[in-house]
């Protein structure tokens, strides 16, 4: 075995605490989306006192009904994106020997597939978001505007997936052929 020199050595060192910190990362982001999720499970909660209003007495708008569950969902795909980032971090970064039987769907090789989740998440969330804005319907005018906002912003990262993450893929593809 060779001698390593001193800045190899504290470098090795600085590579294994990486793991623990990565690891308090990924455990704090898995809390968070149960947070998140007991949020939107709250949030419908709040929402059927309007259903029953709405279908006993035939008061309140289905506007209110709609948000409510809206506004449930999106916390719901929010919760599940930091839950899948919590595990993604946990298997790339601090699950070295693979112990852990991830299910298919799960399984994370390299940051890419990370990216790529990341991404795919980040716009059914805009999305979303999107949609809720549509049921608060007020200003025509200022939907557009934020419709467009919202599609420059997917174009943008359907652009940076394509050339960055897309670029990346197609070239790990590649060496693997060879």
């Amino acid at each position: 075995m060779k001698d390593r020199d001193f800045l190899t050595i504290i470098n090795e060192g600085f590579i294994n605490a990486g793991r623990y910190f990565v690891a308090i990362a990924s455990i704090l982001t898995i809390l968070a989306s149960g947070f998140l999720i007991f949020a939107g499970i709250w949030e419908f909660i709040n929402g059927i006192p309007n259903i029953l209003d709405f279908l006993f007495k035939h008061e309140g708008h289905r506007v209110e009904l709609a948000v409510h569950f809206i506004s449930a969902i999106d916390l719901f795909m929010v919760a599940v994106v930091m839950f899948v980032m919590g595990i993604g971090l946990f298997e790339l970064f601090v699950d070295k020997d693979q112990a852990i039987d991830y299910p298919q769907w799960l399984k994370i090789h390299n940051l890419n597939d990370l990216k790529e989740k990341l991404i795919a998440a980040a716009v059914v969330v805009i999305v979303i978001t999107f949609l809720k804005h549509i049921v608060m319907w007020k200003d025509p005018l200022e939907t557009l505007y934020f419709g467009g906002s919202i599609a420059i912003v997917i174009m943008a990262i359907t652009f940076f997936s394509r050339l960055v993450v897309g670029d990346e893929s197609r070239k790990k593809k590649t060496e693997e052929s060879k």
